[in-house]
């Protein structure tokens, strides 16, 4: 398998339809469907984790809150990628986020396929702070 990449999503639908895109594109994925499932996981398996790809909505915690968690909380330093339908590239909290390197990306719910995977290879490659701008019909939050 290749890369791995934790998708942590409160919908159960969503985070489904992420995995099966990933599979077929090489990856392997692990689920977290809450940011204590996300937090459980990457303590036992940070080192088997390269990217997360973090909602920005949980049930249990905002997405940032748990960036910043994972990030003291675990040895995991892979990078994040925030996924919202409730947040806008321009958002301070986005902005902050992505200036001081606690996001590597951020991502505008519904996305299509191809833009995810964009994102998160460019991420990879290259480790730089990205951003899809406007919303696109695909996936829904």
């Amino acid at each position: 398998m290749g890369l791995s990449i934790l998708i942590v999503d409160d919908e159960v639908d969503v985070r489904w339809a992420l995995e099966m895109v990933l599979r077929r594109n090489g990856f392997s994925v692990a689920t977290a469907g809450s940011g204590e499932q996300a937090l459980g996981w990457l303590k036992e398996e940070a080192l088997s984790c390269q990217l997360i790809l973090l909602d920005a909505k949980l049930g249990d915690i905002e997405g940032v809150d748990l960036a910043r968690r994972i990030r003291r909380e675990t040895t995991c330093i892979v990078p994040i990628i925030l996924v919202s339908g409730y947040f806008y590239k321009d958002d301070s909290l986005v902005q902050q986020s992505l200036r001081t390197g606690l996001i590597s990306a951020f991502v505008t719910k519904p996305f299509h396929h191809e833009d995810i995977l964009s994102v998160i290879h460019l991420v990879l490659s290259t480790g730089s702070n990205t951003l899809i701008l406007p919303p696109k019909n695909g996936l829904h939050s």
